[in-house]
C-alpha cells in the first residue's frame, strides 16, 4: 500500500474486539505501566536473537521488502473492525523505516459517555502520530511480531474519547489539545519458550510525566493472548461479555503461570505534579475561601510531609526507605523507580497469594506496627528516588 492510503475493515459491530493500535492509546491515557493490560502489541510481540540469526534466508526476505511493504506489515491489524487509517510519506535510511502523519479512527460501542439506562451509543476514538521510526521489526510475523524497536513521536488524541466522565477530570490538569505523547517500545520474545524480554516500554506525556517499564518474564501463554474472544471478555464495563469482577479473575488466570525474573517501573515527574497540585489548591480555595490560600508548592510539601510521617506505623528498615523516596519524589521533581528482582523467578499466582496473605495478617494485627522487610525480601523489592538534572 502506498503512502496516504486508507483501509476500512469488515464488521464494525465488533469494534470492541482486537482493537488494533488502541493498546498504545489505552496505555498512554491510562497513565499505567504495561502492566496496564498485558494485551498490547508491545507485550505480546518479539523474537529471540538466536531464532533471528538462525534464519538467514528469512532475514534476507525481510530486507527484500520495499519501505511501502514494510509499512503495510507494521499496520497489519490497524484496519480491522471498521477502523480507518491513513499515513503519509514512507522512507528508509540506514536501516530505519520512517512513517509520517499516521491518522487512525474507530467507532467503539460505549456506555461510558451516556447516563445509566440511556440508549447505547458509540464513541469515536481518534489519534494521530507525527512520526513512527521502526528500527527493528519482525515483518515476517505481522499478526504477532516476534521482535520490535519502534518509536511513536507526537501522538495526539481526539474524537469522543474525552467525553467519558472518568476522563473529564483529567482535562482540568491538561487540556485536550495540549496532550502530546511519545512512546518507545523495544522487546523480543520466544513464543516456543513463552518468554518475553521487555527492554523498554516508555510513555512520555510531554510536560506531565514519563513512565518506563522493563523486565523479563517467562511462562507466558501466547496462544491464549491471541484468542480473538479475549478482548471482548475483558472489555470495560458492559462492553465486555464479563462483569469487571469476572474480568479480573480472567486476567489473573491468564497470567497465573507467568514468572517474573525481574521488573522495573520508573515514573518521572515532568511538571504533571505541579499542575495537579495547582488544580487541587484551586479546588480547596474555592471550597474554603476563608482559609489561607494554598499553592501548588505548599500542597506538594503537605503531601510529602504526610507520607514521610507514615513511617511511625511501620517497623523494620525497608518502610522508611520506601516512604522517604516517595516523599522526596512528591516534593521535588525527579524519578521514582520501583524494581523487583527476586532470588528466583516468581509466578504471578505466587506473588498475588503472598500479598493476600500478608495483607490479611496485617489486618489481624490492628494497632501494631507492620514490618515490610519480609515482603521486600520475598520480592527483591527496591525503591529509589533520583532528582532531575539541573
Amino acid at each position: 500500500m502506498s503512502g496516504n492510503s486508507r483501509r476500512s475493515g469488515p464488521r464494525p459491530d465488533k469494534a470492541r474486539r482486537n482493537r488494533p493500535g488502541a493498546a498504545v492509546l489505552a496505555l498512554a491515557l491510562a497513565g499505567a505501566p504495561l502492566a496496564a493490560t498485558g494485551l498490547t502489541v508491545g507485550l505480546t510481540a518479539g523474537l529471540t536473537a538466536g531464532l533471528a540469526t538462525g534464519l538467514p534466508g528469512a532475514a534476507q526476505a525481510q530486507e527484500a521488502l520495499t519501505p511501502a511493504q514494510k509499512a503495510e506489515r507494521v499496520f497489519h491489524t490497524f484496519g480491522r473492525y471498521g477502523a480507518k487509517y491513513s499515513y503519509g510519506p514512507v522512507t528508509e535510511k540506514d536501516g530505519v523505516l520512517t512513517i509520517r502523519n499516521l491518522k487512525y479512527a474507530v467507532a467503539w460501542p460505549s456506555d461510558a459517555v451516556v447516563k445509566p439506562g440511556a440508549p447505547k451509543k458509540t464513541v469515536t476514538v481518534t489519534f494521530t502520530v507525527e512520526t513512527i521510526a521502526v528500527r527493528r521489526y519482525d515483518y515476517r510475523n505481522p499478526e504477532l511480531p516476534h521482535f520490535a524497536d519502534v518509536t511513536y513521536t507526537g501522538m495526539r488524541f481526539g474524537g469522543g474519547l474525552f467525553d467519558a466522565p472518568e476522563l473529564r477530570s483529567a482535562l482540568a490538569v491538561f487540556g485536550r489539545q495540549d496532550l502530546v505523547v511519545d512512546i518507545v517500545q523495544t522487546y523480543e520474545l520466544d513464543r516456543a519458550a513463552g518468554s518475553i524480554d521487555l527492554d523498554a516500554f516508555a510513555v512520555t506525556m510531554r510536560g506531565l510525566l514519563r513512565q518506563e517499564m522493563s523486565g523479563r518474564f517467562d511462562g507466558v501463554e501466547f496462544a491464549r493472548l491471541m484468542d480473538p474472544n479475549l478482548l471482548e471478555k475483558l472489555g470495560p464495563g458492559s462492553l465486555g461479555s464479563e462483569p469487571p469482577e469476572a474480568a479480573a479473575g480472567t486476567v489473573l488466570d491468564l497470567f497465573a503461570a507467568t514468572r517474573v525474573h525481574r521488573m522495573s517501573y520508573a515514573l518521572t515527574d515532568l511538571g504533571g505534579i505541579d499542575k495537579a497540585m495547582a488544580v487541587m489548591a484551586a479546588a480547596q480555595a474555592k471550597k474554603h475561601p476563608d482559609r489561607p490560600k494554598l499553592t501548588d508548592k505548599t500542597m506538594r510539601q503537605a503531601l510529602a510531609g504526610a507520607l514521610a510521617g507514615m513511617t511511625a506505623r511501620f517497623s523494620g528498615s525497608f518502610a522508611p526507605v520506601m516512604l522517604g523516596a516517595a516523599a522526596r519524589w512528591l516534593e521535588t521533581p525527579g524519578t521514582l523507580t520501583i524494581a523487583l528482582k527476586p532470588g528466583r523467578p516468581l509466578p504471578v499466582a505466587g506473588i498475588v497469594g503472598y500479598l493476600a496473605t500478608f495483607s490479611r495478617q496485617a489486618k489481624q494485627r490492628k494497632g501494631q506496627k507492620i514490618d515490610l522487610d519480609p515482603l521486600q525480601k520475598f520480592l527483591g523489592l527496591s525503591v529509589a528516588y533520583t532528582p532531575l538534572p539541573r
